[in-house]
């Protein structure tokens, strides 16, 4: 055996390598979770909730401190924060608890695209469909934040996934069974964020039935199983929400399921809400869907042209099983999106395990197994989007100060300090999320206040101070600095006159 034949793309680009390879990115990707601070302001605010579900025993209510006072969060479901707190339990309050959710949501994510896709189709295809969307950057970005996306992401592909192995089954017993996970799915997405999972995966299986006239089908669903789980899952928990917060329906469907998307004031009780443009859901659709956008645009370098050429094959596109639900959930999913200017990156995650079931599914089928520049050219393509996602994933890991989420540590070493331990901590007008993760009980809770307030008030604790409220200061504070951070000062605590 000669050296090039030893070391030739095939031989070591093989579909157990490849997947080796998706693992050690998965893994840099994990290994940040313990290395990154919580983000301010969402990321802090969701890891609060879930500490304070730990810490108070209290897993119905989603709670935190805004506004100086113990609030409820009544803007979210409670799933992802359960299962923080319960992890919280388990492993402390720490950033890997509370991130360990979104990442095993990505797990799931992954395990059902594979497991889809080798059913109907391929290991192979079932391969590269995984690697598509585990090497995304912003699917690797946002699998190990705390976030909600990932968590309603899962439930959004399990159940369009789920829709798609009842269409694709052949015995009534088994289209029984994923009929009820279709329900299941739609009833954890309730539980996650709300009444939008309903919307985003029902669209496309409803358009799924209409294109291709499957109504007859409709007879072979578990309706009866399927909508007692749906209620057993979703009804005790907005029952309780409501009787113990008699507006909450009111404000979580009506303020932040409708009138979010269609008015820039809607009563936002947490917040403003990220206003930018209608038709920004596309850009941020190109940069969920990077990788497979580049074997869109630039079919030949996968050696033929992926799209299909005829009308009859666009048709078969849409009516098969496996295909006609990952396309139309891309389309529904970007068109919906495409309706409101408050739209942000996280919310077109769906549409990046549906797009690689469909890249994935178009290489196979205009690139057969025996031809050698297939397998050569994805390899390296995928192999060099790996390197880059996990050396930039360490790059962050390492040096967290060089982001903004830099701050929580900061906090945290200033305050841990030897000579600082025990001492109430101060922030001039508003306390960081980040700040009441970290160090919880030794902030000293204040609403949002004047600066000249903050300098009276703060006495004898640390006081924080950004650079951009130091700037406005018109005199800086009369006190020893002993600490400069990235973005933050900080000053001893006043001496006693």
């Amino acid at each position: 055996m000669n050296c090039r034949s030893f070391f030739s793309f095939q031989r070591f680009f093989n579909r157990k390598n490849l997947l080796i390879l998706l693992i050690l990115v998965l893994l840099a990707r994990f290994a940040d979770m313990l290395l990154l601070p919580v983000f301010d302001p969402s990321e802090a605010r969701y890891a609060n909730i879930c500490s304070n579900m730990a810490l108070s025993g209290n897993f119905l209510e989603p709670r935190f401190i805004h506004d100086g006072t113990l609030q409820n969060f009544e803007g979210k479901p409670p799933l992802y924060f359960q299962l923080g707190g319960i992890f919280c339990k388990i492993f402390g309050v720490n950033e890997f608890a509370v991130r360990l959710p979104a990442f095993l949501a990505a797990l799931g994510i992954l395990a059902v695209v594979f497991f889809t896709v080798r059913k109907l189709r391929s290991e192979r295809s079932a391969v590269i469909a995984a690697l598509l969307c585990g090497t995304e950057p912003v699917f690797l970005i946002f699998c190990g934040f705390c976030m909600t996306d990932l968590l309603l992401c899962l439930t959004i592909t399990g159940a369009v996934c789920a829709y798609t192995l009842f269409s694709a089954a052949g015995e009534v017993r088994e289209k029984k069974l994923w009929s009820r996970g279709f329900f299941v799915s739609l009833a954890l997405g309730m539980i996650v964020k709300g009444p939008v999972a309903l919307v985003l995966a029902g669209m496309p299986v409803f358009l799924f039935v209409l294109i291709g006239n499957r109504w007859r089908e409709l007879k072979y669903h578990a309706w009866v199983t399927g909508f007692l789980l749906f209620f057993l899952i979703t009804l005790p928990w907005y029952v309780l929400m409501q009787m113990k917060n008699p507006d909450f329906l009111e404000y979580f469907f009506v303020n932040e399921n409708f009138k979010r998307f269609l008015f820039k004031e809607y009563g936002d009780r947490y917040g403003a809400g990220r206003e930018t443009f209608r038709g920004m859901a596309l850009v941020w659709f190109i940069a969920c869907n990077l990788f497979c956008m580049i074997a869109a645009l630039f079919p030949r370098f996968f050696g033929k042209k992926i799209f299909p050429r005829t009308k009859q094959e666009y048709r078969d596109l849409l009516t098969d099983p496996l295909t006609g639900p990952a396309l139309l959930t891309v389309v529904t999913n970007l068109l919906f999106w495409c309706l409101t200017s408050r739209v942000l990156v996280t919310y077109l995650l769906p549409t990046i395990p549906a797009g690689a079931i469909l890249v994935a599914e178009l290489l196979e089928k205009r690139a057969p197994a025996e031809e050698s520049r297939w397998n050569r050219l994805p390899a390296v393509w995928f192999t060099g989007a790996a390197v880059f996602c996990a050396v930039g994933q360490l790059y962050l890991g390492l040096f967290p100060l060089t982001v903004e989420a830099g701050a929580g540590h900061f906090f945290r070493k200033v305050a841990d300090a030897p000579e600082n331990r025990g001492k109430q901590v101060y922030f001039l007008r508003k306390t960081p999320l980040s700040a009441e993760f970290y160090l919880r009980e030794r902030v000293v809770n204040h609403p949002d206040e004047l600066r000249e307030e903050s300098l009276a008030k703060s006495g004898r604790c640390l006081l924080f101070v950004s650079d951009s409220q130091l700037r406005k200061l018109t005199t800086p504070p009369n006190r020893k600095r002993i600490a400069r951070g990235s973005k933050w000062s900080v000053y001893a605590p006043a001496e006693e006159p």
